[in-house]
Protein backbone atom coordinates (compact mmCIF):
# COMPACT_ATOMS: atom_id res chain seq x y z
CA UNK A 1 0.00 0.00 0.00
CA UNK A 2 1.27 3.38 -1.24
CA UNK A 3 1.65 6.41 1.20
CA UNK A 4 -1.11 7.84 -0.59
CA UNK A 5 -3.46 5.64 0.64
CA UNK A 6 -2.59 5.79 4.23
CA UNK A 7 -3.05 9.57 4.07
CA UNK A 8 -6.33 10.61 5.48
CA UNK A 9 -8.05 14.38 6.72
CA UNK A 10 -9.96 14.65 9.43
CA UNK A 11 -11.46 18.34 10.05
CA UNK A 12 -10.11 20.11 12.53
CA UNK A 13 -12.63 20.47 15.34
CA UNK A 14 -11.81 21.84 19.40
CA UNK A 15 -10.37 18.21 20.50
CA UNK A 16 -7.32 19.17 18.67
CA UNK A 17 -5.97 22.04 20.06
CA UNK A 18 -3.56 20.26 22.38
CA UNK A 19 -2.15 18.57 19.43
CA UNK A 20 -2.65 21.74 17.13
CA UNK A 21 -0.68 24.17 19.83
CA UNK A 22 1.70 21.59 20.93
CA UNK A 23 3.02 21.93 16.56
CA UNK A 24 2.98 26.12 17.21
CA UNK A 25 5.58 25.31 19.38
CA UNK A 26 7.73 23.06 16.67
CA UNK A 27 7.33 26.26 14.50
CA UNK A 28 10.51 27.82 13.20
CA UNK A 29 9.57 32.03 13.56
CA UNK A 30 12.45 32.89 11.37
CA UNK A 31 11.03 30.95 8.19
CA UNK A 32 7.25 31.18 8.87
CA UNK A 33 5.29 33.82 7.40
CA UNK A 34 2.15 34.28 9.49
CA UNK A 35 3.22 33.07 13.14
CA UNK A 36 5.76 34.82 14.79
CA UNK A 37 5.06 34.53 18.13
CA UNK A 38 3.61 31.46 20.12
CA UNK A 39 -0.07 32.70 21.32
CA UNK A 40 -1.34 31.59 24.34
CA UNK A 41 -3.18 28.63 24.87
CA UNK A 42 -6.50 30.44 25.17
CA UNK A 43 -5.56 32.87 22.60
CA UNK A 44 -5.17 29.75 20.04
CA UNK A 45 -8.53 27.80 21.12
CA UNK A 46 -10.37 31.44 20.23
CA UNK A 47 -8.77 31.14 16.89
CA UNK A 48 -9.79 27.19 16.19
CA UNK A 49 -13.62 28.00 17.46
CA UNK A 50 -13.29 31.59 15.14
CA UNK A 51 -13.01 28.58 12.04
CA UNK A 52 -10.43 31.02 10.46
CA UNK A 53 -10.27 28.45 7.52
CA UNK A 54 -12.37 27.49 4.50
CA UNK A 55 -11.13 23.63 5.18
CA UNK A 56 -8.47 22.69 8.04
CA UNK A 57 -7.72 19.21 8.66
CA UNK A 58 -5.41 17.31 10.71
CA UNK A 59 -3.24 15.02 8.72
CA UNK A 60 -3.16 11.29 10.38
CA UNK A 61 -1.57 8.39 8.85
CA UNK A 62 -2.84 4.94 10.78
CA UNK A 63 -4.83 7.09 12.78
CA UNK A 64 -1.24 8.95 14.24
CA UNK A 65 -1.77 12.57 13.92
CA UNK A 66 1.53 14.09 11.75
CA UNK A 67 0.70 17.49 10.71
CA UNK A 68 -2.58 20.02 9.18
CA UNK A 69 -3.51 21.45 6.42
CA UNK A 70 -5.26 24.29 5.39
CA UNK A 71 -6.90 26.73 2.96
CA UNK A 72 -8.53 30.04 3.36
CA UNK A 73 -10.56 32.23 1.51
CA UNK A 74 -8.46 33.29 -1.11
CA UNK A 75 -7.25 30.14 -2.19
CA UNK A 76 -4.21 29.75 -0.13
CA UNK A 77 -3.04 26.50 1.57
CA UNK A 78 -0.92 26.57 4.18
CA UNK A 79 0.44 23.11 6.17
CA UNK A 80 2.60 22.27 8.97
CA UNK A 81 4.09 18.53 9.44
CA UNK A 82 5.56 17.46 13.24
CA UNK A 83 9.37 17.25 13.22
CA UNK A 84 9.42 13.89 13.45
CA UNK A 85 7.21 12.95 10.08
CA UNK A 86 9.18 15.28 8.32
CA UNK A 87 10.70 14.68 4.98
CA UNK A 88 8.12 11.53 4.27
CA UNK A 89 5.58 13.26 1.65
CA UNK A 90 2.54 13.41 4.07
CA UNK A 91 1.45 16.73 2.54
CA UNK A 92 1.56 15.60 -1.22
CA UNK A 93 -1.29 12.99 -0.83
CA UNK A 94 -2.66 15.52 1.45
CA UNK A 95 -2.86 18.55 -0.65
CA UNK A 96 -4.31 16.24 -3.66
CA UNK A 97 -7.25 15.64 -0.72
CA UNK A 98 -7.65 18.99 -0.11
CA UNK A 99 -7.81 20.00 -3.67
CA UNK A 100 -10.27 16.95 -4.34
CA UNK A 101 -12.98 17.64 -1.53
CA UNK A 102 -12.15 22.00 -2.32
CA UNK A 103 -12.08 22.78 -5.68
CA UNK A 104 -10.61 25.89 -7.07
CA UNK A 105 -9.32 27.40 -10.35
CA UNK A 106 -6.14 27.83 -8.50
CA UNK A 107 -4.09 27.27 -5.04
CA UNK A 108 -1.82 29.96 -3.55
CA UNK A 109 1.28 29.73 -1.22
CA UNK A 110 2.84 31.97 0.75
CA UNK A 111 5.98 31.15 1.77
CA UNK A 112 8.95 32.96 3.82
CA UNK A 113 12.02 33.57 1.16
CA UNK A 114 14.13 31.15 3.76
CA UNK A 115 12.13 28.44 3.81
CA UNK A 116 13.96 26.47 1.53
CA UNK A 117 12.07 23.15 3.10
CA UNK A 118 8.52 24.72 1.45
CA UNK A 119 9.56 26.37 -1.05
CA UNK A 120 11.07 22.88 -2.31
CA UNK A 121 7.92 21.26 -1.67
CA UNK A 122 5.96 23.54 -3.59
CA UNK A 123 7.62 23.10 -6.68
CA UNK A 124 6.82 19.33 -5.98
CA UNK A 125 3.34 19.86 -5.92
CA UNK A 126 3.48 21.91 -9.28
CA UNK A 127 3.32 25.52 -7.75
CA UNK A 128 5.28 28.32 -9.63
CA UNK A 129 6.22 31.23 -8.12
CA UNK A 130 4.37 34.15 -8.85
CA UNK A 131 5.77 36.63 -7.39
CA UNK A 132 8.72 38.07 -4.90
CA UNK A 133 8.21 40.28 -1.97
CA UNK A 134 10.75 41.42 0.53
CA UNK A 135 9.03 39.08 3.21
CA UNK A 136 7.11 36.60 0.94
CA UNK A 137 7.15 34.82 -1.90
CA UNK A 138 3.84 34.13 -3.79
CA UNK A 139 3.45 30.81 -4.92
CA UNK A 140 0.57 29.46 -7.69
CA UNK A 141 -0.94 26.15 -8.92
CA UNK A 142 -3.23 26.47 -11.42
CA UNK A 143 -5.85 23.82 -12.07
CA UNK A 144 -5.86 22.33 -15.57
CA UNK A 145 -8.27 19.59 -16.99
CA UNK A 146 -5.93 16.74 -15.73
CA UNK A 147 -6.68 17.80 -12.25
Amino acid sequence: MGIKNLVKLKEVTEENADFLYEMLKERDSTINVTQKELPSFNKHLEFIKSNPYDAWYIIEIESKQVGHIWLDNVDRIGWFTKKEFKGFGFVIPAFEELKRLHKRKKYLGKVNPNNFESQNLLTKLKFVLKNTYPDYLLYEYVVDDAD
